[in-house]
């Protein structure tokens, strides 16, 4: 892999961190003060179709709970892919949650989330981050891979 192209995914993943990082800091209160119901509700109400409904019913229940797990994701893992450490996993619980908020508000059965300027693009940066090992470079990853390396290829 070249070193522009190392780069380019290097920026890649501190943009998607930072994209996580800054609504997980508006959802800081969410500990305190879980605001999720309200979301959850207005979803169900307008859902796209029974799938959506019927999961949005399963998960209303623990709406304080997953509203505490949103924002630890968001900004645990928004804080993971700046720094490029632990990079695919990150970026695959990163696409996990993502999915999640896009089905269950419904977005992803919209037209605009393929024409769109968000949607389906955010949703596949996390696997182009996992398939092109995005913590290499300005990562991490990389310093403790290269690092490890070093110590492993040292004669005892």
């Amino acid at each position: 892999m070249t070193s522009g192209l190392q780069l380019a995914l290097a920026l890649l993943r501190i943009a998607a961190g930072i994209s996580l990082l800054g609504p997980g800091l508006l959802k800081l209160g969410w500990f305190a003060h879980p605001a999720l119901e309200q979301s959850l509700a207005a979803w169900a109400q307008h859902s796209p179709n029974g799938m959506v409904t019927s999961y949005l019913h399963l998960i209303m229940p623990h709406h304080a709970a997953l509203a505490r797990i949103v924002a630890i994701g968001e900004l645990g893992l928004g804080s993971l892919l700046v720094l490029g450490f632990l990079t695919p996993l990150a970026a695959l619980l990163a696409l996990v949650m993502v999915a999640q908020f896009h089905f269950a508000s419904g977005a992803m059965f919209q037209g605009s989330y393929i024409t769109g300027q968000n949607g389906l693009v955010y949703l596949l940066i996390y696997p182009v981050l996992i398939a092109g090992r995005a913590g290499i470079a300005l990562g991490l990853d990389g310093i403790l891979g290269r690092s490890l390396g070093r110590s492993a290829a040292r004669p005892v």
